[in-house]
């Protein structure tokens, strides 16, 4: 839950012209077509410097699964 300050911030930011013009400036400058998920991975590795890590793929056995 946010705090009471963290709100009347909120509500304060939200009524601020700046601001505003920010994200409508943004809204405009958002590519027309979806990224792919290796697009999105990659932005992420490059951005928050992730550790590169194997994907391992691992097979759930299932002969004992009971309904």
């Amino acid at each position: 839950m946010l705090k009471r300050k963290e709100k009347k911030e909120m509500l304060a930011d939200g009524l601020s012209p700046r601001r505003r013009q920010e994200f409508f400036l943004a809204q405009q400058r958002k590519p027309s077509n979806s990224r792919s998920l290796d697009d999105y991975m990659a932005f992420l590795m490059a951005v928050q410097m992730i550790k590169p890590f194997d994907h391992k793929r691992v097979i759930t056995p299932t002969s004992k699964n009971i309904l």
